[in-house]
């Protein structure tokens, strides 16, 4: 449990610095674009990600709304699902039944 709220907080931090940057980027003076989700999957697997068909699944629709999501959302919501899914949970005590 603790390596998934560590990894948790990792990605929380991550999403973190990946909204400064994507700040940094809004308030140049060049013509503003994000990073994607798109691309950050694309640096991670080393090829871009397949392209979904109108006519395709409900699947392959969220696949692509996921995928055109700034990447600082995606890292953030996994980070903070696994620090949620991770945390400490108090004990729960059985007691015998009474006779």
């Amino acid at each position: 449990m603790f390596l998934g709220r560590a990894v948790g907080w990792l990605l929380i931090g991550l999403a973190v610095i990946m909204a400064s940057g994507d700040a940094v980027l809004a308030l140049g003076p060049a013509e503003y674009a994000g990073i994607v989700t798109a691309d950050v999957v694309t640096l991670l697997a080393g090829h871009a990600p397949e392209a979904t068909e109108p006519g395709r699944s409900m699947l392959d629709n969220v696949q692509a709304v996921v995928l055109d999501l700034p990447a600082w959302i995606a890292v953030g919501l996994m980070g903070m699902a696994l620090t949620v899914a991770c945390r400490r949970r108090p004990r729960q005590r059985r007691y015998a039944p009474r006779r």
